[in-house]
């Protein structure tokens, strides 16, 4: 298998990544209690899984889900700053901003990526 090859199979490793941690995430911020609330260990998990995707899709390639990752990662940041429980009015732009990402991904293929069809021999220079 050559360089380009590997690369490429990579490319396809982190875009079905990114696909399963949207998931996650989707599934953390849909958690609630009784009342409605989002408990902080869901945000926590949900914003350390954003802030990983942010900088992968960036490395991988993916300026425009890395772009959106950022956005929601910020998002979720604020909301850890909340001493306790979330309310889900307070939730309202994570979960926008979650499902820009979802668009944004459900758009994007491998094929994207700028390292896709990279000239290797030329980033060696």
């Amino acid at each position: 298998m050559t360089v380009q090859e590997q690369l490429r199979a990579l490319v396809h490793k982190h875009h079905a990544n990114f696909i399963d941690q949207i998931a996650c995430v989707d599934r953390l911020l849909s958690d609630r209690d009784a009342q409605g609330f989002a408990p902080p260990a869901s945000i926590v998990e949900a914003q350390g899984i954003t802030h990983q995707m942010k900088g992968t899709a960036g490395s991988m390639g993916f300026a425009h889900l890395s772009t959106a990752a950022a956005e929601l990662d910020t998002s979720l940041k604020q909301l850890k700053a909340v001493a306790g429980p979330v309310a889900a009015d307070r939730m309202q732009e994570a979960t926008q901003l979650l499902a820009a990402l979802h668009d944004i991904s459900s758009e994007t293929t491998p094929e994207m990526s700028t390292l896709y069809n990279a000239d290797l021999s030329q980033l060696a220079k």
